[in-house]
């Protein structure tokens, strides 16, 4: 939605609890700005009942008019977190400390909010690595957490994310690019399609061969 609050709603798979009634529906509203009054709502979500987010909500869906029906027929559970997503918030080096802090003998520091080489946050896997690292050097142990690897810096991971954001369709010039790298050392960097997307041949590519055949015509 457009909410000040920059509020957000998804419906998920549906039933979402075992036993839910065929007849209930669950949604996830979710919002990020907690110092901003909302559109319709005057005053910061923090401050809100679960009434009045519904009421933003349902302003911003454009239908304010069925207020009283809806706020009759759902029930809303309101979860104040803070630092849900702090861990993306813009830091500087020493904002966070190492796993195992300078000096430290019998402390290790875990989690997503640690400072770790060339790692993410927000995953399972991180806060995995965090724990090993802390376990390997506080205990003397001659192991080595595995290397992550730069996947981020692969053009090839890069070329097939954007061909995915293009819902798998053929993005802008690949037709021509493939015919370039064709029989080339590069090739295998452009993403694996379809038998119909390696036949793909992009309009710009068909103008470039008439455009060629032209300019031999003229020459010949």
């Amino acid at each position: 939605t457009d909410s000040n609050w920059l509020m957000s709603f998804t419906c998920n798979r549906q039933p979402h609890f075992p036993g839910q009634p065929d007849d209930v529906l669950v949604l996830w509203v979710y919002a990020l700005f907690m110092d901003k009054e909302g559109n319709y709502i005057k005053k910061p979500m923090p401050q809100c009942t679960g009434d009045e987010i519904l009421a933003e909500l349902c302003h911003h869906l454009g239908i304010i008019d069925q207020l009283d029906d809806v706020i009759k027929n759902t029930i809303v559970r309101t979860t104040f977190m803070p630092y849900i997503t702090s861990m993306f918030m813009p830091r500087a080096k020493g904002d966070r400390p190492r796993v195992v802090p300078e000096g430290c003998k019998n402390l290790g520091l875990i989690g997503q909010f640690v400072e770790t080489n060339n790692d993410v946050v927000f995953t399972m896997e991180s806060s995995v690595r965090t724990t090993r690292i802390a376990v390997y050097e506080l205990l003397n142990l001659n192991k080595q957490v595995p290397d992550i690897n730069p996947l981020q810096y692969d053009i090839r991971h890069l070329l097939k994310a954007a061909k995915t954001l293009n819902d798998d369709k053929p993005f802008v010039g690949e037709g021509l690019l493939r015919k370039m790298l064709k029989g080339t050392y590069f090739e295998h960097i452009l993403p694996i399609g379809s038998e119909e997307q390696e036949d793909h041949e992009s309009f710009l590519t068909e103008q470039i061969t008439k455009f060629k055949d032209w300019l031999k015509g003229i020459k010949g």
